[in-house]
């Protein structure tokens, strides 16, 4: 790592304070440590690949044990890797901004997303990949959590049902035929949630206006702004869940 021309870049281009200086150089040294000179690294293909490496996946996050990643990390997975590679897309932009023709410069960096932003992104994104795996496991549990449903469909069509250019998570119905909408959140549930199952249940109605259609809103945990809007309505009902861990034997 060129240290002190990158210090001096991240000083007079990207405007930082000397304790943002020092966290940035700190966390290049620290990956430095695990995966070598980041120099190579720009050489070989711009740091992609080792971007690409520092990336967690919600398994890594649940799985303290991974084995996929060099460099330890304490408390949140997803927090450390992003300020990681927040710093790493620095020093390759630095060397972009002070590379030769002749050098390896094909990709250069968007750094004006702040790390909060980047944290975010990685935030949606395994909370997307944890409802993804709420929803796998609720349809395998369908009979037990719902004995008196099923599936909307003869080829599970209410699983990701669309309509009106929406997609319900999961539809239900029963031997009556009324309907059940389920909206699976996989953190905290606010008074948005409600908005967007009222609009799914709007849109049933109009397209099955014999049916008795409700909703269930699952999340693993209820704003009060949910609590408070729920009130209006004996057609939506709120649930959390709790996911439980199983073993199995490999040989």
């Amino acid at each position: 790592m060129k240290l002190e021309e990158f210090k001096s870049w991240l000083f007079k281009e990207n405007g930082n304070d000397p304790k943002t200086v020092q966290s940035r150089i700190s966390n290049c040294k620290t990956v430095e440590n695990y995966e070598g000179d980041l120099e190579k690294h720009f050489i070989k293909d711009n740091g992609l690949s080792l971007l690409e490496r520092l990336n967690y996946t919600s398994d890594d996050q649940r799985n303290e044990l991974s084995p996929k990643h060099k460099i330890p990390i304490n408390g949140d997975k997803r927090t450390g890797s992003a300020t990681l590679k927040h710093a790493v897309k620095l020093y390759m932009n630095f060397r972009n901004s002070n590379s030769n023709p002749d050098e390896n410069s094909t990709k250069s960096f968007d750094i004006s997303q702040s790390l909060e932003e980047e944290i975010d992104n990685i935030e949606t994104w395994t909370s997307y990949s944890y409802e993804r795996d709420l929803k796998n496991s609720m349809i395998s549990q369908i009979n037990e959590l719902f004995p008196e449903y099923k599936i909307y469909g003869e080829n599970n069509e209410g699983v990701e049902y669309l309509i009106g250019g929406k997609r319900i998570d999961i539809l239900l119905k029963n031997e009556n035929g009324d309907l059940l909408v389920i909206e699976l959140k996989s953190g905290i549930a606010n008074y948005k949630v409600f908005g967007q199952i009222s609009m799914y249940i709007g849109l049933l109605m109009d397209k099955f206006p014999k049916c008795d259609i409700n909703g269930f809103i699952i999340a693993g945990e209820m704003d009060e702004s949910l609590k408070h809007a729920v009130k209006t309505t004996d057609k939506i009902r709120l649930k959390t869940y709790k996911m439980k861990l199983e073993l199995f034997d490999e040989l």
